[in-house]
């Protein structure tokens, strides 16, 4: 681990959004559940990111979320927001809004659905700082849904001062490598952050300073523990550790995402939830027993 301690850094877990039968966000478990991780060794928490399903949400779900979060956290631990949009201008508004909580940090990735050029990758997180945000921003380099940020462009990034680091869930650590070099060498402050559960030991040996993961919401005294492995050297008990989630990693990813996470959350602590994400009948059919096999590997792994 670095000696520096960066503005992010250590592990966040990311909420998954419950909702009930209606279809409508259910804010009194998702408090509940804000609660719950405000107890545990988490450095924060993040909403409406990937794993949340903002992209299922009104802007205005978003931000009740968002308030929810806020409230129920209430400076207990760092909160960091997604303001991830089709366009800069509802990004910005996410950005205000969320700046008004409170929030430490809001998680941005390139506008998605038209693909952006280099150019217009680095014009976008420009244009975000033309006007006071009011918020640290984390780039996010997530290319399976949204336009990549190459390496060089992220080294134009180090050099704006609103930009205080990147999570990278593209799971290439060789980038997640070079992100590293190109920090130590152009700015010392700027986090680089993994949001890939299944590399979180090889890339806190590697040099990141934290993450953002689902895993993190779910487990946090496993993902603790490869935490404090990793600070002590102990590279034998950090991927024994890593090797408990792998399975439970692999189980989720046999429904599409984020429905297998949403699914894990059902198994680990007991969310219950409606699914706004449309699946198809053999996904249906086949919930029940993979939620079963996930039980029986909590149960056998000890991670719960």
């Amino acid at each position: 681990m670095k000696e520096k301690v960066r503005e992010f850094h250590g592990p966040y877990g990311i909420l998954p959004t419950p909702f009930l039968q209606s279809g409508e966000v259910d804010h009194r478990q998702l408090e509940r559940m804000a609660d719950a991780l405000c107890q545990t060794e988490l450095e924060g928490i993040v909403v409406c990111g990937s794993t949340s399903e903002f992209v299922m949400l009104s802007v205005d779900e978003n931000k009740e979320i968002m308030r929810t979060a806020a409230a129920a956290i209430g400076g207990r631990r760092r909160l960091v927001c997604g303001a991830t949009a089709p366009d800069a201008r509802t990004c910005r508004d996410y950005l205000s809004y969320m700046a008004g909580l409170g929030a430490q940090g809001a998680l941005v990735a390139p506008p998605y659905y038209f693909r952006y050029g280099r150019d217009e990758v680095l014009e976008f997180y420009r244009s975000l700082g033309r006007e006071d945000c009011g918020v640290p921003v984390i780039a996010y380099q997530i290319p399976g849904f949204s336009s990549p940020i190459p390496l060089n462009i992220t080294a134009e990034l180090m050099g704006l001062p609103w930009v205080q680091g990147i999570k990278n869930s593209s799971a290439n650590i060789k980038e997640i490598m070079h992100q590293i070099d190109l920090r130590n060498e152009h700015r010392e402050d700027f986090s680089i952050l993994t949001g890939t559960d299944d590399a979180l030991a090889p890339c806190l040996f590697g040099g990141c300073d934290g993450s953002f993961t689902a895993l993190g919401a779910l487990f946090p005294r496993a993902i603790a523990g490869i935490y404090r492995a990793v600070e002590l050297g102990d590279r034998e008990e950090a991927l024994r550790l890593q090797g408990k989630l792998l399975g439970l990693t692999r189980l989720a990813d046999r429904l599409p995402f984020p429905a297998g996470y949403k699914l894990l959350a059902q198994a680990a602590v007991g969310m219950e939830t409606a699914y706004r994400q449309p699946l198809g009948e053999r996904d249906k059919t086949r919930m029940d027993g993979i939620k079963r096999e996930m039980e029986a590997l909590m149960r056998e792994s000890g991670v719960c």
